[in-house]
């Protein structure tokens, strides 16, 4: 199993983009994830608001603020099987 860290604001649509997404081409590469939101005020606080949402597969940086490309999203997942 694959861990994907999302960190940022749920409401956000960036975030909201990033998270269909992964879901998305992990279902069609048949990957299993564990998504881990992360979304908590105090610990958001931790990160510069201008970098957020960010994206994280096996501790790997995918994406800062904006939603990568699903090809990328496919290149990391494959990379972390």
């Amino acid at each position: 199993m694959i861990t994907v860290k999302l960190i940022g604001m749920p409401s956000c649509r960036r975030y909201q983009r990033m998270r269909e997404n992964t879901i998305r081409e992990a279902e069609r590469l048949g990957i299993s994830i564990q998504l881990d939101e992360i979304s908590d005020t105090e610990q958001l606080s931790e990160f510069n608001p201008l970098s957020l949402p960010r994206l994280y597969i096996q501790d790997k940086l995918v994406a800062s603020q904006n939603p990568p490309a699903p090809q990328d999203i496919i290149q990391a997942l494959q990379q972390a099987e």
